[in-house]
């Protein structure tokens, strides 16, 4: 996929991996939609737009992919990236909060996703790129709730993946450990060595600007 060419969404836009994705795509000259409750800060390019939203709230989600599919004639990149974490005993999870990180987690990424594959598949292009996490592949003491979102995401994306690369649109997933992002660092976990975030997303860049017939179906890393 070639930047400069290209029509992009991307959630949780306004900090940590999700800032920097949008600040290298908009570099490579792409066109891009950031989806947040908060306006990224710094930010000031024709070729953006931000779009206000709680991806909790479908009826809100519905909204702006109206406004990004009535501009656009398809979206070539969606990354599912917006997520927050919920972590203690399980005994003390609020069955409320349990159900506003799957919304958010889980649900979100899918709903943004049945909004752009009809244009993908009319258009036999595009990628997909679902931000997990370590703690998709693997569970740890006082993280049930994200675990399980993020297994859910993983399994979400695998499923997807086979379902879709017959139309000719791929699906990534990156399973990130500890970043050097505001949500590692206030989420108060063990180890405490951080990627940087910059490096990372040059990666997944180099991901997404493969060509249209190469498949990174996964990619995982995780402080040394």
């Amino acid at each position: 996929m070639k930047l400069n060419d290209c029509t992009a969404v991307v959630t949780g836009a306004s900090s940590g991996i999700g800032l920097e994705l949008t600040r290298r795509l908009l570099e490579g000259g792409a066109t891009v939609y950031g989806l947040s409750r908060r306006k990224p800060a710094g930010i000031e390019s024709p070729s953006f737009t931000f779009l206000e939203v709680d991806l909790t709230h479908r009826e809100e989600l519905d909204r702006v992919f109206d406004t990004v599919l009535d501009r656009e004639e398809t979206v070539d990149l969606l990354v599912n990236n917006a997520g927050a974490g919920l972590f203690g005993p399980v005994e003390e999870i609020v069955p409320e909060e349990w159900e506003q990180l799957i919304a958010l987690n889980l649900t979100a990424p899918f709903l943004c996703t049945r909004r752009v594959v009809p244009g993908m598949q009319a258009a036999r292009r595009g990628t997909i790129v679902n931000i997990s996490s370590i703690a998709g592949l693997r569970g740890f003491k006082n993280g049930s709730a994200y675990c399980a979102s993020k297994f859910g995401l993983d399994g979400f994306s695998e499923a997807i993946k086979e379902e879709l690369r017959e139309s000719g649109i791929r699906v990534m997933t990156v399973n990130p450990g500890s970043t050097d992002t505001a949500f590692f660092r206030n989420a108060n976990l063990e180890p405490r060595k951080l990627m940087d975030t910059g490096a990372l997303v040059g990666i997944i860049i180099d991901m997404i600007t493969l060509p249209d017939d190469i498949l990174p179906d996964r990619f995982v890393a995780r402080p040394l």
